[in-house]
């Protein structure tokens, strides 16, 4: 049809629109790999790149080491309010002050490691040891002192306070304790946690904590009131932020116990003689409320009672009413350290990949960039400055607010199936003056890269894929400027096409004899399932229903004498769809006769009765001809078991029967084992006859019974035999004859 300017008509067009659309889908299994979220791209790795929520991969900030530690844990940093930088580590560094390129050891710690610092108002350094450490100050003039000697295992974190003093939180056991400038100390905090792990002060003197193994965040407010905030799914609270609004965000982690940055080392005396600790004096005893807290957190904690999935790592933005969101999860990267930005988002240090995270209080997450360390273990910034702890190796590091001069993408290692031909490889990349993107691919069959790889090889957006076919491709993307602006990687995107493998027949089901499976789909004029029409049904029609269902479909099952259906699976490994040619042959001959060829589904039912009896072979072959071109098509076949094609009923010989109701007769079959036998007196309702050796199982059968109420003057009856395919014979017989 055309239109009156001779071209294709509307509805044409579209039909024809609609026909290459479905084609193109489907044939030949072609797909991409795409990259096009954040999460795409987070699957991969980073080297010098940031991944923002939004997709976008960019050169991340520049990061400076301002000191490389000679042991491999650093554990707190912070800025000394003079233009230096204070770090605590493990045993061997101690406590360093690093100001214009050079490193000034502040305390020798011998064994103990620094877990803990803080710079008070007046320029004075509080640190602390650990384990069986204690709380030391360095004044502004050099002087170092132990200024309190918990009966504490670890002290975790220091926060100043207005007027010199300082909280420290504590573990094994669990406390969070005041200490004041002369080393008088009074405990605010009490748990029957073994340790407070994360502790915040916010301006107007409100307090948060959060314990370990109970994840639990604790809010005490100005007035010494204190209460449990909120109970986490997880075990320990690692650290804390609060921003301008009141809202507490909370790292925690899902697992407490072993610890990848915990200090094993012995505890050695400290460096100067320790003062006598002042008397103790405990303000508020939280020690009954933290316990029942816990106990209540148990019991609520999601999975407690059906046995639900370990909680997973997280951030949460917990409101000042204790409503709690996650906004941050991950089974990988466990949060370690925690610092709020000028602009209120949050910097989220990880191990044990060494990520840095930006989030925004609504859960947007860019991936900042990725250290050279295993762990980001302790985060701080004054709106202007950002300092980072890391382990593995120990090092302090500086992030800078103008983006890295080069950086690289890596992705995840991506998988064809088997056997693959690459198309093409495009992209979206934003280039300011100044910048450039550069895409690179290699190849090879084996899940992790190794020598037998190809090497990388460069593409150009739009071209084709540059490595060789192979089953498994990787991809990387160098990000280049001037320092000035980075340069935005947005989408990528891959064809391949997997090497046709032909398709399998798994299964053949040959369903007894007469046994047929009725279509639902149209109740007033049933088919068959397998049948190109439907046969007339006989008044001998009986149903044999199965125990089980029929696998090949949801028709009712029905009995047709002389039709056999078979039922059948096939899977192909390309996902192709596929058709169907089935045939058959006696057994012992070589050509096969085609009983039906372009089946879509998997059952077939076909009419016996015109085959010569004998024992006959099932053979499905399943093609996936309709996603590949000719001469790309591949077939694969299997052959069921011999099945028996029986048209001829037994016979029935020496049939006799006494006045007494003594009946006698023998039942035999040429191929098909005799299945049952019954009589009827004067048309009455048959009665079943069992053979002499008990048991209908043979070729011939003998049959001796006694007729109970044999009525005395009946004067014929009727015996009809059958085979296992449901073929027939009757005999009749004069009573007394």
């Amino acid at each position: 049809m055309k239109d009156s300017a001779g071209r294709p008509g509307a509805k044409t067009a579209a039909a024809v629109a609609a026909l290459l659309l479905a084609g193109l889908a489907l044939a030949g299994g072609r797909d991409f790999w795409r990259f096009e979220t954040g999460g795409d791209f987070l699957s991969g790795e980073s080297e010098g790149v940031s991944i923002g929520p939004e997709a976008r991969v960019r050169l991340a900030p520049t990061l400076r080491s301002l000191h490389d530690s000679e042991q491999p844990f650093v554990w707190a940093v912070a800025g000394d309010g003079s233009g230096g930088v204070v770090a605590g580590g493990a045993g061997g560094d101690g406590l360093v002050r690093l100001r214009g390129g050079e490193t000034e050891v502040l305390a020798d710690t011998g064994e103990a490691g620094v877990h803990a610092v803080a710079v008070g108002s007046d320029g004075s350094v509080f640190f602390a040891t650990s384990p069986n450490g204690d709380l030391q100050r360095v004044s502004p003039g050099g002087e170092r002192s132990v200024l309190a000697d918990p009966e504490a295992r670890y002290l975790w974190a220091i926060v100043p306070e207005p007027g010199g003093s300082v909280l420290v939180a504590t573990g094994m056991p669990g406390a969070v304790l005041r200490v004041g400038p002369t080393g008088a100390t009074e405990t605010v905090f009490s748990a029957r946690e073994e340790n407070v792990t994360a502790l915040h002060r916010s301006p107007d003197g409100v307090l948060h904590l959060g314990v370990e193994p109970s994840g639990i965040v604790f809010r005490i407010g100005a007035d010494g009131d204190a209460m449990a905030l909120y109970d986490s799914p997880q075990a320990e609270i690692r650290a804390l932020a609060v921003n301008s609004a009141g809202e507490v965000f909370a790292a925690a982690v899902a697992e407490s116990g072993s610890d990848e940055t915990a200090s094993s080392a012995a505890p050695t005396p400290p460096a100067t003689p320790a003062t006598p600790m002042a008397a103790v004096t405990t303000s508020v005893s939280f020690r009954a409320l933290a316990g029942a807290a816990r106990a209540a957190a148990r019991s609520r904690r999601p999975g407690a009672e059906s046995g639900g999935g370990a909680a997973k790592n997280a951030l949460y933005r917990i409101a000042p009413n204790g409503a709690a969101t996650a906004i941050w999860e991950s089974e990988e990267d466990r949060p370690l350290s925690l610092s709020l930005l000028r602009d209120e988002r949050l910097l989220l240090g990880t191990g044990n990949r060494g990520r840095l995270y930006r989030i925004s209080r609504e859960g947007d997450a860019a991936l900042l960039l990725r250290a050279d360390s295993e762990q980001i273990t302790a985060a701080w910034t004054d709106g202007e400055t950002t300092l980072l702890a890391a382990s593995n190796p120990g090092r302090v590091l500086s992030l800078g607010p103008s983006p890295r001069t080069e950086g690289r993408y890596l992705s995840r290692v991506l998988d064809a199936g088997g056997a693959a031909r690459f198309g093409r490889l495009e992209w979206e990349a934003r280039t300011p003056p100044g910048t450039a993107v550069s895409v690179e691919t290699r190849t090879g069959n084996s899940e992790e890269p190794d020598d037998t790889w190809s090497d990388w090889g460069a593409a150009s957006a739009g071209g084709p894929v540059p490595s060789p076919a192979a089953r498994f491709l990787q991809w990387r993307a160098i990000l280049r400027s001037d320092g000035g602006v980075s340069p935005e990687l947005t989408a990528l995107s891959a064809a391949y096409l997997p090497e046709n493998l032909a398709p399998r027949v798994t299964s053949i089901t040959l369903h007894p004899p007469g046994r047929v499976f009725e279509e639902m789909l149209n109740p007033s004029a049933p088919r068959l399932q397998g049948m190109p029409e439907r046969p007339e049904g006989t008044r001998a029609e009986r149903d044999h229903r199965p125990s089980s269902g029929f696998g090949g479909g949801n028709g009712r099952p029905l009995y047709r004498p002389g039709i056999r259906t078979a039922t059948f699976t096939a899977a192909d490994p390309n996902g192709d769809r596929l058709r169907y040619r089935v045939s058959v042959r006696l057994v012992g001959e070589v050509a096969w006769r085609v009983l039906r060829e372009g089946l879509r589904e998997g059952v077939i039912a076909w009419d016996t009765s015109g085959m010569a009896d004998g024992r006959y072979e099932l053979r499905v072959e399943a093609g996936d001809d309709p996603d590949n071109p000719p001469g790309e098509a591949l077939t694969g076949s299997k052959t069921g078991r011999p099945f028996l094609v029986d048209n001829t009923p037994p016979t029935i010989h020496g049939l006799t029967v006494s006045r007494e109701g003594a009946v006698r007769f023998t039942a035999e079959d040429a191929r098909s084992p005799i299945r049952r036998a019954d009589i009827s007196i004067e048309g009455g309702e048959p009665i079943v006859l069992r053979p002499t050796d008990g048991i209908a199982d043979s070729l011939t059968e003998e049959y001796e019974a006694v007729i109970p109420d044999f009525p005395p003057d009946a004067a014929a009856v009727v015996v009809r035999v059958e085979d296992d395919p449901g073929n027939r014979a009757a005999g009749e017989a004069a009573v007394g004859r």
